[in-house]
């Protein structure tokens, strides 16, 4: 009974992040007995199974499409129109302390327990353990810049002495942790998806170092993802963010797992529009500048098709001529494997039992009864054949890294380097293929360039992503600056149909870092806050 309460109050401080006079909200760790616990391998690992919790889940990976210029965040808008604070919740929440200590104990704590495992096993634990914790540092390392870099347990005295480390050194830090994680991880090529493995960790130091321009390691990285032949395109985009893809998908590399009854999300519901069967929320809502972005099947910029005198332009005015909302027609099908479009129809079993229509005065959904609303809905993580009982009970892993990002990466790299642009081209054509889309022809690096940003926001749109990719490419102050705007409603007066303005968003290049939390700065005269903050 004891070992099961102590590992109870781990968990439940792993899940709440109790906070204390510490910057790092370190939770009472004396409060956990080391006696004997340690020395049972049993709870070792679970311990180390406990430290997967800390990586981004179904409550961030999709609306961190809010922060940029993809979506609106109904309860969060402050971070993407740039009215946000050092208080703000969201900045406080990206801010890991807590979870940074916790692993900092297990890693400890292992240490204690090495003498349960052959020297193999506790290599790989403790891998995981500091991929995990690396993987932390470097999403806090983007936002904030100089962060504290804390890799043992602290007092609350010595954390509230404890400085901003020069991004550079955080920097090196992760990747030696990566690099070290690579040589001690077990090559298990039968790994399940949820754990760390070694295509894992390569997978994510190509990411990291895409992030930082370091583009010939990207291609190192990459080359061992692919010749490893463990991974693959799923065969549908549309079923790939549905819960029959989660099992044996070899394209996802690595997720954040759930399972039914055991372990459920509310993403369901949270996503959903409000007279669809789950009584949906529509906490984030994707804009019109999104949905715009996805071309017509042909492969032109949609808002092309009339100057090119596409054949879609006449399909879709009669679609329009019945009533209905032609211009979401012959467009890439991503579109509507992402974004609830006017007119989508919910079917279970072949019969339609709901039509989503923003412009529908006497709808769940009428865009005008509902000033946050976009007029659009994600479908993304969304189960499509549910009902009203499974609004809660959602259980759809969320992925965090996919082949079809490695293929993304690649190329992007191969374009910065303006080497090899017909393998560019290959790797790119090859997620289009998947998409049914027409091939892109290959170009010099500037056209490459920006085909590679726009398969980019198409493929991984909703994943979490986008924010990344415009802070990293610096166009924060193009996109994520000036009027926003929604579906195309009716105006009675003209009897045109007008976008809804959503919001007005300010850019600043000091945005282009967080402020560090005040509750941090309050707690911890070392630190000092960013610049323009």
């Amino acid at each position: 009974m004891k070992k099961i309460i102590k590992y109870t109050l781990f968990v439940c401080l792993a899940c709440c992040g109790i906070s204390c006079n510490s910057f790092l909200d370190m939770p009472p760790l004396h409060e956990i007995s080391d006696d004997n616990w340690w020395k049972d391998a049993t709870q070792a690992k679970m311990m180390v199974d406990n430290c997967y919790t800390f990586l981004p889940d179904h409550e961030i990976v999709p609306y961190r499409d809010g922060y940029s210029d993809n979506a609106i965040w109904r309860s969060e808008n402050m971070m993407g129109d740039g009215s946000f604070t050092a208080i703000k919740n969201k900045v406080k929440d990206e801010w890991k302390y807590a979870d940074i200590a916790q692993l900092n104990y297990v890693l400890e704590g292992l240490e204690k327990s090495k003498e349960n495992f052959s020297e193999d096993e506790f290599a790989h634990m403790t891998a995981e353990v500091r991929f995990i914790r690396a993987f932390l540092y470097y999403d806090m390392l983007f936002y904030f810049g100089d962060i504290p870099l804390v890799t043992k347990l602290l007092t609350v005295e010595e954390s509230k002495q404890t400085g901003r480390t020069p991004r550079a050194d955080v920097l090196k830090f992760v990747l030696q942790e990566l690099n070290e994680s690579l040589q001690d991880i077990q090559k298990n090529p039968n790994e399940e998806s949820g754990r760390v493995n070694e295509m894992v960790v390569r997978s994510f130091l190509s990411r990291v170092y895409l992030y930082e321009k370091d583009y010939e390691a990207v291609l190192e990285q990459t080359s061992a993802v692919i010749k490893s032949g463990k991974y693959e395109l799923y065969a549908s985009y549309e079923d790939l963010f549905r819960p029959q893809a989660d099992g044996n998908n070899k394209e996802v590399i690595l997720e954040y797992q759930y399972s039914n009854p055991l372990k459920l999300h509310d993403l369901n519901r949270n996503l959903s529009a409000g007279a669809s069967p789950y009584a949906g929320w529509g906490r984030v809502m994707p804009l019109e500048n999104m949905v715009d972005e996805y071309e017509c099947m042909e492969g032109h910029p949609f808002s092309e098709c009339e100057a090119l005198g596409c054949k879609h332009v006449a399909e879709r005015a009669a679609i329009e001529a019945e009533g209905n909302y032609g211009e979401y027609e012959f467009r890439d099908p991503r579109l509507k494997s992402t974004v609830v479009t006017p007119g989508w129809e919910w079917k279970k079993n072949g019969v339609t039992t709901f039509v989503f229509d923003p412009a529908d005065k006497n709808g769940l959904d009428y865009i005008k009864n509902k000033p946050w609303s976009t007029g659009y809905v994600i479908t993304k993580w969304v189960d499509m054949t549910g009902e009203n009982a499974d609004r809660t009970k959602s259980y759809k892993n969320i992925t965090l890294i996919r082949y079809a990002d490695i293929l993304l990466m690649r190329a992007e790299a191969l374009i910065e380097l303006n080497r090899d642009l017909q393998e560019a081209g290959t790797l790119i054509n090859q997620i289009r293929d998947r998409a049914g889309m027409p091939h892109i022809t290959v170009a010099g690096a500037d056209a490459m360039r920006k085909i590679l940003r726009h398969e980019r926001r198409i493929e991984l749109a909703c994943e979490g992503l986008r924010y990344y990719d415009i802070i990293r490419w610096r166009i924060c102050d193009q996109v994520k600056n000036g009027d926003m705007y929604g579906f195309a409603i009716m105006n009675e007066e003209t009897g045109k149909r007008e976008n809804i303005f959503m919001e007005k968003r300010v850019w600043k290049d000091h945005m282009y870092v967080w402020p560090i939390p005040q509750d941090a700065l309050d707690l911890n005269p070392s630190l000092e806050q960013n610049t323009g903050w």
